[in-house]
């Protein structure tokens, strides 16, 4: 009688917490994910300023150079330092996707991953090879 008093109540035990421990599951869950959406919209966020910051001073120093007469002399600066930015902001957009798909992705987030990893690893290397051809040319022209 005794051992089926006992059966009884580690059953009882066992009911009250299983729901207990998967409602802390998914509460853990569920503030990961927000962490997540949160923490790459920062990411993005950072990388929009950034994209925004640089076009901006370029805009500026274009209109300053073209007042001065001196345009033509400085757009591969200005196209190097803007190119430079799009660069960087690119990785930032890149990690903002890697940071999205981080927590459980489905087979289509991972795809969605891989196309857009691919399209921006294709952009930036372009970016790139231009940068270095610009240093190059203003290394010579001084």
């Amino acid at each position: 009688m005794a051992s089926i008093y006992l059966k009884s109540i580690i059953t009882q035990q066992d009911f009250i917490y299983f729901p207990l421990a998967t409602n802390l599951i998914e509460l853990t869950e569920f503030f990961l994910d927000e962490f997540v959406l949160i923490l790459k919209m920062f990411i993005e966020a950072i990388a929009v300023f950034i994209i925004a910051f640089a076009v901006l001073k370029a805009v500026a120093q274009m209109l300053r150079m073209r007042k001065n007469r001196k345009l033509f002399t400085f757009e591969g600066r200005i196209r190097l330092e803007l190119g430079i930015s799009l660069v960087l902001a690119l990785e930032f957009l890149l990690a903002a996707d890697v940071v999205g798909t981080a927590i459980s992705p489905s087979w289509s987030d991972i795809g969605k991953l891989t196309a857009i990893a691919g399209i921006r690893t294709f952009l930036n290397f372009f970016l790139e090879k231009e940068i270095k051809e610009l240093q190059q040319k203003n290394h010579s022209d001084e």
